[in-house]
């Protein structure tokens, strides 16, 4: 069983979370934290890293599996994140979109191991990366 903290700029984490219940007409509160950091927040880094830390230990003290989205490689959510992997059960997946989270929502309660779950989430990005214009060439 799984479950997910979603981390990104602005808004990005909790829009990307609330659309993907949106759409799967569920709520994923119970295994979903969500942390947004701006600008303004990059001199308290450590308090953040902190609060991630807490919800992670929650979860995996709960017996659960996490995974970490992040919105983007090698910016400040990736980097407070990155340190954390180390612990078991835990992964990070960078460059987050609709498409790898709701995969991830649906298989959940999967009782699959953390890389075989992240190779589920990493295909279904991939699958949804499409040009319209080379579709329609075919």
């Amino acid at each position: 069983m799984y479950c997910f903290i979603v981390v990104g700029h602005a808004d990005l984490a909790v829009s990307l979370v609330k659309t993907a219940e949106f759409i799967m007409k569920a709520d994923f509160s119970e295994r979903c934290k969500v942390f947004s950091i701006d600008y303004s927040m990059l001199a308290d880094m450590n308090s953040i890293k902190e609060e991630i830390e807490r919800a992670l230990d929650r979860f995996v003290e709960a017996g659960r599996r996490v995974i970490i989205f992040v919105d983007i490689f090698g910016g400040s959510p990736a980097n407070v994140s990155f340190t954390l992997v180390k612990k078991e059960g835990v992964d990070v997946v960078t460059g987050v979109s609709l498409p790898m989270l709701i995969y991830a929502f649906e298989h959940c309660d999967d009782a699959v191991p953390v890389s075989r779950m992240v190779d589920g989430i990493l295909q279904a990005g991939r699958d949804h990366l499409i040009s319209a214009k080379k579709l329609l060439e075919k």
